[in-house]
C-alpha cells in the first residue's frame, strides 16, 4: 500500500532523536528547522549535530533508557543497535509516539522524503525506501526547475488568504477568491509589473469583499 504523504506541524513539540550518526544529524536538522523542540540521546554525536544545539536542543549524553520517550510526540530511532531500537520503538508504542526508524523504515509510522523548503513552498520526493539518491536527486532536479516568483508569490499574497478567509461567509465564494490570489494571473502580474502590482490586485480582491453581517 502507498504511503499517505503528511505534512507534520511541529514547531513548539518535544521530539526526542536516539543516536548521534549521521542519519540522525540530519533527522535532527530537519526537526529543528521546523521549530522542534529537540533531545538527542547518543553518548557521542556527529560534528554537524553541535552546529543544530541551542536553546530548543539539548544533548543527553548517554545511551537510550526507558522513559526517554516520556512526553514526546515524535521519535527518531538512529542507532547501529538493534536491541536499543527495538527497545526504543516499544517504548514508543506504550506512549503513542509517532517513530522513524533509520534501521527498519517499513516498521516505523513515517518517513521523511528528500526536500527542501522554498519560503512557504515545499518539494518532497518519496520513493518508499527504494532509493534515498534517486529522491535526493529528483528533489534538486525539481528545486533548480521551480520558477522562483512562485514561492515570492505565495509569501506576497499570504496575508490575504487571512483576511479573506476571515471576510467570506459563503463557502463558495470563499474558495472563488481564494483561488484568485495565487492563480496564472496573479505569477503573470508579479512578472510582468512586479510586487505592487501584484498587492494593489490583492486590496482589490480584499476590498471587493463585503464584510461579515
Amino acid at each position: 500500500m502507498p504511503d499517505l504523504p503528511i505534512m507534520l506541524r511541529i514547531d513548539g513539540r518535544r521530539c526526542v532523536v536516539i543516536g548521534g550518526g549521521a542519519v540522525a544529524a540530519r533527522r535532527a536538522a530537519a526537526l529543528r528547522a521546523c521549530g522542534a523542540h529537540l533531545t538527542i540521546i547518543a553518548p557521542t554525536i556527529d560534528p554537524s549535530l553541535e552546529t543544530t544545539l541551542g536553546e530548543c536542543a539539548r544533548w543527553e549524553k548517554r545511551g537510550y533508557q526507558p522513559g526517554d520517550l516520556r512526553g514526546a510526540w515524535v521519535a527518531v530511532i538512529a542507532t547501529d543497535d538493534a536491541g536499543v531500537n527495538d527497545a526504543a520503538a516499544a517504548e514508543a508504542r506504550e506512549r503513542g509516539v509517532l517513530i522513524n526508524r533509520a534501521d527498519e523504515p517499513a516498521a516505523g509510522d513515517f518517513a521523511v522524503p528528500a526536500h527542501a523548503h522554498h519560503g512557504p513552498l515545499t518539494v518532497a520526493v518519496h520513493t518508499a525506501g527504494i532509493s534515498a539518491r534517486l529522491a535526493a536527486s529528483l528533489r534538486h532536479q525539481l528545486s533548480e526547475a521551480l520558477d522562483p516568483d512562485v514561492p515570492r508569490l505565495l509569501e506576497l499574497v499570504a496575508p490575504y488568504r487571512v483576511r479573506l478567509q476571515e471576510s467570506i461567509a459563503d463557502a463558495g465564494r470563499r474558495r472563488a477568491a481564494l483561488r484568485r490570489l495565487a492563480d496564472d494571473e496573479a505569477l503573470a502580474l508579479l512578472k510582468a509589473e512586479g510586487e505592487d502590482a501584484l498587492l494593489r490586485r490583492c486590496e482589490s480582491l480584499a476590498e471587493q469583499t463585503p464584510p461579515p453581517a
